[in-house]
């Protein structure tokens, strides 16, 4: 029972290493020697890991704050790298030292090749599906769902491969505004010549301009051309019903 209690004690203190471990350090719990722990008040721990939650470090926190703090920084120490996506969360910690499991899903914050963040993203449309339309247009359609999203999108755009068989995510081909609680969403393409293939992508755009990286695509070829006419049309009696 002592050796229970002794472990479950340690789990929180660190006189062994006097308290200079990540955990000890981001808590001040270096300061007392590893004997008790000092934000009495209780505070937040955060932790990261990347590229996604699957490698985060919950023994090693990359910021802490006090238990009146309404926002939780890096230390100076936790850089970001370049072309890099970590997967952020912050757990609750108490005047005795113990750790709440984390009471919100994980944040995914991107950095570009400049070091830069890149704003949050919306979710991607899902479902997107091509049929061939009219005088060698084509319908898109699409649905958009909020939940879990980052950021909500302020419109949809359309991409397309202009037959090199790669999407063009450069050049936008045509945009949908996005409206708040719809679902289900649709655009129609400039017309192509009769038996042209195109691939089509559609792409959440939110209010920062930041979109949300999908490559789903879809293709169909062009129809432009009407069934063929008969002939002739021949009539005749036939028998009776």
């Amino acid at each position: 029972m002592m050796s229970d209690l002794f472990g479950k004690w340690l789990d929180h203190y660190d006189p062994i290493h006097l308290g200079y471990t990540p955990r000890g350090i981001a808590n001040g719990v270096c300061a007392t020697g590893g004997w008790f722990f000092p934000r009495i008040t209780g505070g937040y721990n955060l932790y990261r890991g990347s590229p996604g939650a699957g490698e985060i470090d919950y023994g090693r926190p990359v910021g802490a704050a006090g238990t009146a703090a309404t926002e939780i920084r890096n230390f100076p120490w936790c850089l970001h790298a370049s072309n890099t996506t970590y997967a952020y969360v912050v757990r609750s910690i108490g005047g005795g030292g113990v750790e709440s499991d984390s009471s919100a899903p994980p944040v995914s914050v991107e950095i570009d090749a400049l070091g830069t963040v890149i704003g949050p993203r919306p979710n991607a449309p899902s479902q997107l599906s091509v049929r061939p339309a009219a005088d060698g247009a084509f319908d898109l359609r699409w649905t958009y769902s909020t939940a879990g999203e980052a950021a909500p999108p302020m419109m949809f755009r359309i991409f397309s491969d202009q037959g090199t068989g790669a999407i063009d995510f450069d050049t936008v081909v045509g945009s949908v505004a996005y409206r708040a609680g719809q679902v289900h969403y649709a655009f129609t393409t400039p017309t192509h010549a009769h038996g042209t293939r195109r691939l089509w992508a559609v792409r959440a755009v939110s209010v920062d301009d930041v979109d949300d990286g999908n490559s789903v695509a879809v293709s169909a070829w062009a129809d432009a051309e009407p069934p063929p006419v008969c002939a002739g049309l021949i009539a005749r009696r036939g028998g009776e019903y």
